[in-house]
Parts: structure tokens; sequence; C-alpha cells
């Protein structure tokens, strides 16, 4: 099992993958499914460490609860969806 370190560090490189483009992304989860076959687990779950602890950091420096937050992201995500469709 992966240290909470470990996990995050997964996350870090694979949204950093995701920021640089679809180019570098795809090559990037290529390499690691090429490395070890259960590469998509492995990727989703730093991602998802990175993202509770990023959370985790925005409820502390607002002090909403988590839960408000991921409401107003949804609520958010939302909104831009129905403008952008329009």
């Amino acid at each position: 099992m992966s240290s909470d370190y470990d996990r995050i560090r997964t996350g870090i490189e694979f949204m950093t993958a995701y920021v640089s483009g679809n180019d570098l992304l795809a090559a990037y989860v290529a390499e690691r499914r090429h490395e070890d076959p259960r590469a998509a687990e492995t990727l989703m779950d730093g991602a998802s460490a990175l993202c509770a602890l990023l959370l985790h950091k925005m409820a502390r420096e607002t002090g909403k609860t988590e839960h408000e937050i991921l409401q107003e992201l949804a609520r958010g995500t939302h909104r831009h969806e129905q403008q952008s469709g329009d």
C-alpha cells in the first residue's frame, strides 16, 4: 500500500499532465500503463488523494465545510454548462 505522500505525488504528476494538454496526458497515461497494468486505478487514487487534500485545505482557509465547497463547485459547474449550452 502506498503512503499518503506517494498517493498525492502521483496525483500531482497526473494533474500536471492533465493541465499540460491532451497529448502530454495521453503519453503520460500510456507510459504508466506500460509500467503497470493497474495504472488507471493508481492514477485515480492519486487524483482522489490530491483532491481530498486540496478540499481539506480550502475548507480550513474558507471556514466552510468540505461538503459546502463540493456543493458550490457542483452548482457552479452546472451553471457554466447551462450557459455554455445556449
